[in-house]
């Protein structure tokens, strides 16, 4: 569990769509701690550089236009460091590691204790599960990620935690869709254990306003989820969500433009790329869903 997630920063701006590329003219200006992060990013000293912007970032005390600045140079970093094949010396969040005679993804996942899904080890690695080679190098991440949610924002952050230190390092961002009128419930929570389905059934619930005995599946007329019904059962930890009771979740949706606006019946809607994207990063059970105001 994280010792320590950023808190609501109700300044700061939304990064939730980000280009490929920055462009050389819009190279950050920053000063002080900032500047020096710059520097050893140039240096090529990745993790130092990291470091600072993490620990900036998380203070919750950057003016906004730094704010933005140092968002984007993680989110760029975490590219590169993260979810690319380029296993940076030093991090704490990557290794490579030797596939031995009898290997297997998901064996490597649970006796490495990686903590998070085997498809993002076979995607970052541009591998099929069936088809390791003894003696190739893998890139392993050390998990798990965690996610906060800013109603207010209509954010969801993803962060991914130092072994070392338990630093929380910003590493995706996306816009979500929330509940009407404020319903989804604030709190801490975590992916159910078998709670991840991809072509999942949806069931009316009682205020959808349809039989509470209909089910649509994946690929009927009038399903719901998004285009490969990604969905991701939370369980109450913390807060609200102790009391708030079953049926909510993060899923896909076939309404991308009530991404960004309070229309679910409470649970968290991405689009069909970020739910995607999201799916192959929390873990069941290790994983933690926080929902700020």
């Amino acid at each position: 569990m994280p010792t320590s997630l950023p808190t609501s920063r109700a300044t700061a701006p939304i990064v939730a769509s980000r280009p490929t590329s920055t462009p050389a003219t819009a190279e950050p200006k920053f000063s002080g701690t900032l500047a020096e992060a710059q520097r050893l990013l140039a240096a090529g000293k990745l993790v130092a550089a990291r470091t600072i912007f993490a620990t900036e970032l998380n203070s919750g005390k950057l003016s906004d236009a730094d704010n933005a600045l140092v968002r984007q140079s993680l989110l760029d970093l975490a590219d590169r460091m993260i979810f690319s094949r380029e296993v940076v010396a030093g991090d704490p969040c990557t290794f490579g590691y030797q596939v031995r005679p009898g290997d297997m993804i998901i064996r490597i996942e649970r006796e490495q204790k990686l903590h998070v899904p085997t498809q993002l080890i076979t995607s970052i690695n541009n591998i099929k599960a069936n088809k390791l080679v003894v003696g190739q190098t893998l890139k392993l991440i050390r998990g798990p990620f965690h996610a906060v949610v800013y109603k207010s924002r209509f954010l969801m952050d993803l962060y991914l935690q130092e072994s070392d230190s338990g630093r929380m390092i910003l590493v995706k961002s996306f816009k979500v869709g929330l509940g009407k009128d404020g319903c989804t419930p604030l709190g801490k929570w975590r992916p159910a254990l078998g709670g991840k389905i991809k072509q999942a059934p949806w069931a009316a619930p009682p205020a959808a306003g349809q039989p509470t005995n209909r089910t649509v599946r994946w690929g009927e007329e009038g399903y719901p989820l998004g285009k490969e019904g990604y969905w991701i059962s939370l369980e109450g930890i913390e807060g609200n969500a102790l009391s708030s009771g079953d049926g909510y979740g993060i899923h896909g949706t076939n309404e991308p433009d009530s991404i960004g606006k309070a229309a679910s019946m409470g649970c968290i809607r991405l689009s069909d790329p970020d739910i995607e994207s999201v799916f192959s990063l929390l873990y069941e059970q290790w994983s933690t869903v926080t929902i700020l105001p």
